[in-house]
């Protein structure tokens, strides 16, 4: 249209198209269509309401004020919500400064319609015909992220690294590797009908055998808990911590391969020999039995030990999957049953439409971001129609591009929006006084535009910068000559952070509030992880084990009597009484953390005690100080009591259950939550790190709270082996 010199129909309908293109994310293909639809109808409806009140400012500012508070607040429906609510809200913001006649007003919305519709249709397109392409590339990168975290085990190993620094590391790779996985999980297993209706798909089983491999290997390494301290002392000064760093460094490198190798959609190469650090470490174990070490010192042994054959098992399942990516001819076998119980592995995207009116509420985290939203527009609005402003509107969009439901994110992205549109500014001032060819600022415009929205999920301010450049060098190809624009940008900019970082502070809902229902789900998750691993046994009839929360005062019982009660309950079965143990602690530990979040009255010294570190020292053998310098206590509240029978609940339910589904399922699908719920919480605490000071609640004991849930989830995982070779 612009080559026909149909500039003003182009932007237009580019309007709609680059709406429904902020909707069009990786994901389900199915979904992404329905919300890329969803995204055009109800742009359609705001541009159409916006246009039809452009004929008095008084009209359109009552219009856009209540109109911002309701597109706002579709946020609340989660999952791709939140883009559909920016995308409509742009192109409302894209026809405010026009001046429609109804009639005008309906053609200009059609034409956004019809541009959402036009990208929905070539996105479904694209996407059906690169269905595999998309697959790949979501696998592609849950393996880099289980590599990432190869890496961050690798330097508990290296003595010039702290434990602390470590750990929080792990912890962020952990977070960062079940966000690959989930987003992999959602692709993979919607894909699977096709072998169900009986058409066996050879390289979507070799999709499905590689993601179920990938998850297995980052689980081998999940459950390889060690006393890191313990290692340290006693083996820190020979070349053993340094074999075993080498060794997991090199299988991260030959796990980047592999997933360098999906990507490229060609076989992966040789694989990275780690034959010498295998023999070097098993050299050095036949010399430490020989020096008696296993007797000496058992436990530095045992620990030095399940670390070498976790590795091992590793490097098996590493060549597993070079085998399946190399192979000629692929096998329509897959790792596990393709059975309906996989459904239950993916997350329920169905939307309950009233549930916008049950968030018309202060307490809604939501309903405050939709006011803040609406007083930044207002106000944005008013300043556009009060200063002398060419395009004004920018104001408003600068605020509602900044505006997130999180205070954090918002600060985040204001100072990266700022510098993203100076760099941007400058790229374009200099471009523009150098370059005299329409053609090649097009081409460049073209190119900035394809940057701006590859970056968008990797580099915020990379794709702020070219976002910076192709809006301004479109404007100077509709009216050239104008360089006036360019500054004007640059002052809507910054008169945007600022009613953005002002209106921030407004209703604000900190992270520390939603803290106490994360430690619950993290808690039932665990317990019922737990559980799973417990029922995955067989021993479905015999006596519950003192975890199993029947009734709520026994779980709670056992925590109170600590390591020797549980293991006295359960005298019938060792493993049965680790397992009573380790969920004791996990209900001991997070129910003080919880209580004082949700009662918010409650100061660090008064969840401070000194039980709980004996208790929690029998894990793994040294008591967790936090960052305060104090271990972490537990005390029976109502919160825990509440949380128990929760747990007795759900744990009956799953054992009427148990007959029907496949014991293996119910363990994978209980070991995929445990992990989400680690993700969520640990995702709320780096939020939380960055508001203000006065915000951060409890932030050694959620921290020591985190590290020792995932400690808990690797000493489940070591001892689901134990109760299955009971059975």
């Amino acid at each position: 249209l612009f080559v026909f010199h149909q500039s003003e129909l182009g932007f237009t309908i580019s309007t709609g198209a680059l709406g429904a293109c902020v909707v069009d994310m990786p994901g389900p293909l199915k979904y992404k269509r329905n919300e890329m639809l969803a995204c055009s109808v109800i742009g359609f409806l705001s541009a159409y309401a916006t246009g039809l009140a452009t004929f008095s400012p008084i009209a359109l500012w009552s219009t856009v004020v209540p109109l911002t508070f309701v597109l706002s607040l579709i946020v609340v429906y989660g999952n791709r919500w939140p883009q559909i609510s920016f995308a409509t809200l742009f192109m409302m913001v894209m026809t405010l400064e026009e001046h429609f006649t109804p009639h005008l007003a309906l053609v200009n919305a059609l034409w956004i319609l019809l541009g959402g519709l036009w990208y929905t249709a070539w996105s479904t397109l694209i996407s059906q015909l690169m269905l595999d392409r998309i697959e790949q590339q979501a696998l592609a990168e849950s393996v880099f992220a289980c590599a990432d975290y190869l890496l961050a085990r690798a330097q508990f190993f290296d003595l010039d690294n702290d434990l602390d620094e470590c750990y929080r590391n792990l912890v962020a790779k952990q977070i960062a590797a079940v966000e690959r996985q989930d987003a992999a999980r959602d692709i993979v297993l919607r894909n699977l009908p096709r072998l169900r209706a009986g058409k066996i798909d050879a390289r979507r089983a070799m999709h499905f055998n590689l993601f179920i491999n990938t998850v297995d290997l980052h689980e081998l390494f999940v459950g390889a808990h060690t006393d890191y301290p313990l290692v340290r002392n006693t083996f820190g000064g020979s070349d053993l911590l340094v074999f075993y760093r080498d060794l997991i460094r090199k299988a991260a490198a030959d796990l980047e391969d592999i997933g360098l190798a999906v990507l490229q959609n060609e076989p992966p190469r040789a694989s990275v020999n780690v034959k010498a650090e295998l023999r070097a470490i098993e050299y050095e174990l036949d010399l430490l039995k020989k020096n008696d070490l296993a007797a000496t010192d058992p436990e530095a042994y045992a620990a030095i030990s399940a670390s070498f054959r976790r590795i091992w098992s590793a490097t098996r399942l590493l060549d597993r999957m070079r085998r399946s990516l190399a192979s000629e001819v692929p096998a329509t076998e897959t790792e596990l049953r393709i059975d309906e119980a996989l459904t239950r592995f993916v997350t329920n995207r169905r939307v309950s439409w009233l549930q916008i009116f049950s968030n018309l509420t202060m307490a809604s985290p939501s309903f405050r971001h939709a006011l803040r939203v609406t007083i930044a527009v207002a106000v944005g609005f008013w300043l556009g129609r009060l200063l002398p402003l060419t395009n004004a509107y920018w104001i408003v969009m600068t605020s509602i591009i900044i505006l997130k439901p999180g205070y954090s994110l918002t600060r985040q992205r204001n100072a990266q929006r700022i510098v993203g549109t100076l760099i941007g500014c400058i790229a374009s001032i200099a471009l523009i006084l150098l370059v005299k060819q329409p053609l090649v600022l097009l081409v460049s415009m073209f190119a900035a535009m394809v940057m701006s929205y590859s970056l968008l999920l990797f580099n915020y301010t990379a794709s702020v910068v070219f976002t910076s450049a192709y809006v301004l060098l479109m404007f100077h190809l509709l009216a050239p000559g104008g360089m006036r624009i360019i500054g004007e940008r640059a002052i809507d900019t910054m008169v945007g952070c600022m009613i953005a970082i002002a209106t921030s502070h407004l209703f604000p809902y900190w992270e520390y509030r939603p803290m106490g229902k994360l430690v619950h789900d993290m808690i039932a998750a665990t317990r019922s992880y737990l559980e799973a691993s417990w029922w995955w046994s067989g021993r479905t009839d015999t006596a519950q084990p003192a975890f199993a929360g029947t009734v709520p005062g026994d779980a709670r019982q056992a925590g109170e009597r600590g390591d020797g009660g549980a293991r006295a309950s359960a005298d019938a079965s060792p493993a049965a009484a680790a397992a009573g143990d380790a969920g004791g602690m996990a209900n001991r530990l997070a129910t003080s953390v919880e209580t004082a979040i949700v009662s918010g009255s409650a100061t660090a010294a008064g969840v401070i005690g000194e039980p709980i570190a004996a208790a929690t020292a029998t894990i793994d053998g040294s008591p967790t100080v936090g960052a305060a310098g104090s271990p972490v206590a537990a005390v029976a509240t109502k919160v825990g009591t509440k949380a128990a029978a929760q747990a007795a609940q759900s744990s009956a339910g799953a054992a009427a259950a148990a007959p029907s589904l496949a014991r293996d399922f119910r363990y994978r699908l209980a070991r995929k939550n445990v992990h989400v719920a680690f993700a969520n919480l640990g995702q709320a605490f780096q939020r939380m790190m960055l508001e203000p000071k006065s915000a951060q609640k409890f932030v050694p004991e959620l921290n020591d709270l985190l590290v020792r849930s995932h400690v808990l989830a690797s000493q489940i995982t070591a001892i689901a082996p134990l109760l299955r070779s009971t059975s």
